[in-house]
């Protein structure tokens, strides 16, 4: 077996564990995806799901429950635009899951 086999394997096993799924469907609620592993499996690339560009990592160590607190506690900076992409994908995103939320935080921060 190759190398890259070798790791598609240990990628496949790893990318089906519960919390990566759980991490996957908190960022997916902003517009963000998760990304192949970036070092050996434990940190994970944030894509923008609009554009493609990375928005930063995360890792695999999470807690269960600890995801979507994470990014329901960032709601409001991710509304404004002062976290994730600079295209407005996970901004959008946020008006679309809870507008009023969302105009809140856009005139808090000023986004």
């Amino acid at each position: 077996m190759t190398f890259a086999g070798a790791a598609a394997i240990v990628r496949a096993v790893t990318d089906a564990t519960p919390i990566l799924e759980e991490i996957r469907r908190a960022y997916a609620a902003v517009g963000i995806t998760l990304d192949s592993p970036a070092t050996y499996g434990t940190y994970y690339r944030l894509l923008c799901a609009g554009c493609g560009r990375m928005v930063g990592n995360v890792g695999d160590r999470l807690l269960p429950g600890m995801a979507q607190d994470l990014v329901a506690g960032q709601f409001d900076l991710y509304a404004a635009g002062l976290l994730g992409c600079g295209c407005g994908h996970q901004r959008e995103r946020a008006r679309a899951l809870d507008a009023t939320r969302a105009s809140a935080a856009r005139a808090r921060y000023g986004g």
